[in-house]
């Protein structure tokens, strides 16, 4: 750590020295700045803290950051500090591989063809100004440019906080596109007819899983990641659910080690839910005393919900052989809507503040890492009143069982749905 010494000049007026060690070692060489303001040297102090005890980016002994017309990093420069930045938080578990993937992908595709040889001071507002007009004059949609844009603001900011190379960030200032009624996000979910008709489609052997996924509003990648131990029965009948992990997709340039015994292969990792942190969610009624009966007696390392073969089930294997006959099936019998398996998730939302539950709740439930965000999406659908979420959820779902359906299969005929073309039951995994 850096240290910030005291001094008496000559003339009688105050210095301030910061001293650290280069590297933050032990053995690492003395290195030292001087400063006549106790402000400046705190922050210098800071910069070399946050730059791992290096010489901050853009500082030069005795002068201070370089200034716009001596600088020379080009944003190629600041894109290459900034993945090397990412690749850290890859390890501190602060952001998972495929993102990071993402982001590249996005650097390389839309913005490095514009801004990579630019001097990283010269991009002023009107640049980015103008790339959002050749991006959207080229066909792309304004949530894609609003992606887009997100990765080009954090690699500005961090050229201007991390690097110190320059005082401002050009993309605060953007004017983003709006974004139409076709562009909009859909918020679609299942009216209750419209579950109990498809629900009876399903296979009966992913009945459990989905409706688990229904009174929680869990994730796919959560819900699949579950192990008995983190399902607790509780004194009043109901059952609690730790979330502490969530499958994700291996990045392809992923050089950590494929643990087997947890059930990773080269394409499936485990890693921590998308908000970073674990939480619980309760089950009641029907679900939970099915969940029960269906954990009871098995290992608590054992996934709760796998395939025939034993494996976890894979997002790929569920939507091609469960869901996707299933809705092929519903429509054939008169679902019109096009639904897929997150749409459980917004349902969970949709009934749950229909019977009154606190936005509040919903948020917590939902894992997201701000109320904000549950606001954005759901925030029209909001009834403020105060009855217990998991409890309105078995209501509800109870609800939908008893709901009219409409030319619902015989299980004969669910049993002679084809999975697919000319074979049966899940698809291998590579490695799993």
């Amino acid at each position: 750590m850096a240290s910030l010494q005291t001094r008496v000049r000559s003339d009688g007026a105050p210095s301030y020295r910061v001293r650290w060690r280069l590297g933050g070692a032990r053995d690492g060489e003395w290195q030292s700045e001087t400063f006549s303001s106790q402000a400046r040297a705190l922050a210098f102090k800071e910069d070399v803290e946050e730059s791992d005890h290096m010489w901050p980016r853009g500082w030069v002994k005795g002068a201070g950051y370089l200034e716009k017309d001596e600088a020379k990093e080009t944003f190629d420069d600041v894109v290459e500090s900034y993945f090397t930045e990412q690749t850290r938080r890859i390890a501190r578990g602060r952001v998972k591989p495929y993102t990071v993937h993402r982001y590249r992908r996005c650097v390389e595709t839309h913005l490095r063809p514009v801004f990579g040889k630019l001097p990283f001071l010269d991009i002023v507002p009107e640049d980015v100004a103008d790339w959002i007009d050749v991006e959207l004059d080229a066909g792309h949609k304004p949530k894609s440019i609003k992606n887009w844009h997100g990765v080009l603001f954090s690699v500005m900011a961090h050229g201007q906080k991390k690097m110190g190379l320059r005082s401002d960030n050009p993309c605060e200032v953007t004017e983003l596109p709006e974004m139409n009624s076709r562009d909009a996000r859909q918020l679609r979910f299942f009216q209750h007819q419209e579950w109990a008709l498809f629900r009876a489609c399903l296979r009966t052997d992913v009945h459990l899983l989905v409706d688990v996924m229904l009174a929680t509003g869990l994730r796919w990648g959560e819900v699949s990641a579950l192990r008995v131990g983190d399902a607790v029965a509780r004194p009043d009948g109901s059952v609690s659910l730790h979330i502490t992990r969530a499958w994700s997709e291996r990045a392809p340039d992923d050089e950590d080690p494929i643990n087997s015994a947890e059930g990773e292969t080269v394409k499936w990792r485990l890693g921590p839910p998308k908000s970073k942190r674990s939480r619980y969610v309760v089950l009641t009624g029907d679900v939970a005393d099915r969940l029960l009966t269906h954990i009871e007696g098995e290992p608590g390392r054992a996934y709760v919900f796998v395939t025939a073969r034993g494996n976890p089930w894979r997002y790929p294997d569920f939507h091609t052989d469960r869901w996707s006959p299933a809705r092929r099936e519903a429509a054939r019998r008169g679902l019109d809507k096009h639904v897929t398996p997150h749409m459980l998730r917004h349902t969970t939302v949709v009934w749950s503040l229909a019977q009154g539950v606190r936005i509040e709740v919903v948020s917590e439930m939902l894992g997201h890492a701000s109320i904000q965000i549950t606001y954005d999406v759901y925030g029209g659908l909001i009834d403020l009143h105060d009855p217990v979420l998991a409890r309105a959820m078995a209501e509800a779902m109870t609800a939908s069982r008893g709901a009219l359906l409409p030319t619902a299969p015989t299980a004969e005929e669910i049993a002679a749905m084809p999975v697919r073309p000319g074979r049966r039951g899940e698809r291998r995994t590579r490695g799993g």
